[in-house]
């Protein structure tokens, strides 16, 4: 792979760009992390943040963090895209088609014991979000897949676990959404291929993404459950790049970049010989 733009820089916010799992940072991570996507973003290489939040509490995320406005913003599992300024991008949406009949999936799903409906804030037109306290076996997740889809045919479920209460997190979202058709989305627009594209994860709705031809990282501090059900992912898919990272966050992040030659830019890196000869 050669060096050079334009590429797209994509990374999952909580637990990659933010040091804020249970595993603690190196020291300056952070800082490297801020320094990496300012000069990212200075060099005109687009920078698109990838959460499961939605806009607002992601914003807060890169406030308090004090990483730099991206260009673009893709939220609530990638049913959302907004540009810089905040603007929804409103050709995404159409794409999805009609919001979700939230109380139609409810009646489906009432019978499921400690199934609860996340917070308000959390949903979106095209989102339905739950949480089930434990991980769910693979015998809930196709009852539940077999649910929804009753209601809707084109409907997927996307299950990832938070780190620091054991709990599972089920999003019910369009089978033409997630994180790796809103980034390909993105990429459209540079007219760049898989080996332009670069995105960072550490959870398993990141998984779509990672193995969806881009160059993909699973940072250091990914939970080894990820790390197994992204291997064994991996080798179903003969398009899937992954490298997996042995430093966390952000340090895992650049990591991953000088793997793929990505960043920083080989005439960055290649310094004049100075010429010693008399």
């Amino acid at each position: 792979m050669t060096a050079g733009f334009p590429f797209l820089f994509a990374s999952d916010l909580d637990g990659t760009l933010l040091p804020n799992t249970g595993k603690l940072p190196d020291p300056g991570c952070l800082e490297r992390t801020q320094t990496l996507l300012q000069n990212l973003l200075e060099a005109d290489c687009p920078v698109c943040v990838v959460s499961g939040r939605y806009l607002a509490l992601a914003k807060q995320g890169q406030a308090v963090f004090r990483l730099p406005q991206p260009t673009w913003w893709i939220c609530n599992v990638g049913t959302e895209v907004y540009d810089r300024t905040g603007a929804i991008d409103r050709n995404w949406q159409s794409r999805l088609g009609p919001p979700l009949d939230r109380e139609a999936l409810r009646r489906a799903l009432y019978k499921i014991a400690r199934l609860v409906p996340q917070e308000p804030q959390k949903q979106g037109p095209h989102k339905f979000s739950f949480y089930y306290p434990e991980s769910i076996s693979r015998e809930l997740r196709t009852e539940i897949t077999y649910r929804v889809r009753a209601v809707r045919s084109d409907l997927q479920l996307i299950v990832s676990v938070e780190e620091s209460s054991g709990r599972a997190l089920l999003d019910v979202i369009p089978g033409n959404a997630g994180k790796a058709h809103a980034l390909w989305y993105v990429a459209e627009r540079y007219g760049l291929d898989g080996d332009r594209v670069f995105f960072a994860g550490d959870s398993g709705n990141d998984l779509d993404a990672l193995l969806s031809g881009v160059c993909g990282v699973l940072v250091g501090n990914t939970p080894e459950d990820v790390r197994t059900q992204a291997e064994a992912e991996r080798k179903r898919r003969e398009d899937a790049r992954l490298f997996v990272a042995g430093a966390f966050y952000g340090d895992g992040i650049i990591e991953g970049l000088r793997h793929y030659g990505l960043w920083p830019p080989a005439a960055a890196e290649s310094k004049p010989k100075r010429d010693t000869r008399r």
